[in-house]
């Protein structure tokens, strides 16, 4: 018995077929960035100082990260870019994360399955996800779902949303040095805690200090003019 297909069925087996065979795109580049490159180099294709930069974490690793806000253009609304923001992340002076915002103008009414498919046109054919969820940190910590996945041995790219319909962002990361600055960041924060007791011990001695330099310095001023 022969298996008759209709002209949709033959429609979508088609669609689906060409998307299997969608060519890889360079994981580690998003538009004209680059993972690797240096904070003075992304800075000045951003028209940034990279002194705008803010150090995260200053050791074991040096962890700094950059903002950069796009401004729509006012001549032509119509045409303005649809990313918002992007977070740049270094390690050791080098890029290994950027997190991309997309305005929610840009991306109303398209589904998870519009995006994936947008961005599938640029990175290939995703991949399901290795983690449903995701930490995204761009002006805010939050957690956010991953829709796709786009993978090498040497980058990752994913596409998540975020929660309360806030429309949906793109991570492209070192698969290595993201591990790395991850490592470094936990450390870093850990050294902090156990370093604060002696922090504040030393925040009030000072404190201390300063205070009886500024009563001394008084004395010094008043004592003789003073008349009971």
């Amino acid at each position: 018995m022969k298996t008759r297909f209709t002209p949709l069925v033959l429609v979508v087996l088609s669609t689906l077929s060409s998307a299997a065979l969608l060519p890889a795109g360079d994981l580690s580049r998003y538009r004209e960035f680059r993972l690797g490159s240096s904070l003075d180099e992304t800075a000045k294709q951003t028209g940034m100082e990279s002194a705008a930069a803010t150090v995260i974490s200053s050791r074991p690793a040096r962890i700094e990260e950059l903002d950069w806000r796009l401004s729509p253009s006012l001549s032509d609304m119509s045409r303005r870019d649809s990313v918002r923001e992007i977070r740049f992340r270094f390690y050791q002076g080098a890029l290994f994360e950027m997190m991309v915002v997309y305005d929610n103008d840009q991306t109303s009414g398209l589904t998870e399955a519009d995006m994936t498919e947008a961005v599938s046109g640029v990175y290939g054919s995703a991949s399901t996800p290795l983690k449903k969820e995701m930490i995204f940190n761009s002006g805010y910590t939050s957690t956010v779902r991953t829709v796709a996945q786009w993978r090498d041995p040497q980058s990752i790219v994913s596409l998540v949303c975020f929660p309360l319909g806030r429309g949906f962002g793109l991570i492209v990361s070192s698969a290595t040095n993201g591990v790395l600055a991850e490592r470094a960041i936990t450390e870093s924060e850990r050294l902090d805690r156990v370093e604060a007791p002696q922090r504040a011990q030393e925040q009030r001695q000072k404190e201390a200090a300063d205070a009886q330099a500024r009563d001394d310095k008084s004395r010094l001023v008043n004592k003789p003019g003073f008349r009971p």
